[in-house]
């Protein structure tokens, strides 16, 4: 199995999910107003460093890992060069 986190922009939501969705991730858990520092800024929410990402964590197979690299391809380099967007990818297994 792995493990994929998805730290993207707020305004990419509908974009992730319905990557997701496409690729036929069975679920997945997201976690809202993350604030933090990368190649992209600072982003604390604030009005000296306004703006907000999400980050979506989702177990899956191989395939669907694929899949969603597929899906995740399409999308613009505009989009990716100017907002927040990182995708990262680690084995994972099921302790409970």
């Amino acid at each position: 199995m792995k493990m994929v986190l998805i730290v993207y922009d707020t305004g990419a939501e509908a974009l992730v999910e319905e990557a997701l969705d496409r690729a036929g991730a069975e679920g997945w858990t997201r976690i809202t107003d993350v604030i933090g520092k990368g190649r992209t800024g600072i982003r604390m929410g604030d009005p000296v460093f306004p703006g907000t990402n999400n980050m979506m964590v989702a177990v899956m197979d191989e395939q669907t890992l694929l899949d969603l690299r597929e899906e995740l391809i399409g999308i613009p380099d505009e989009f990716l060069k100017q907002l927040p967007f990182r995708v990262f990818v680690s084995d994972c297994e099921m302790l409970i």
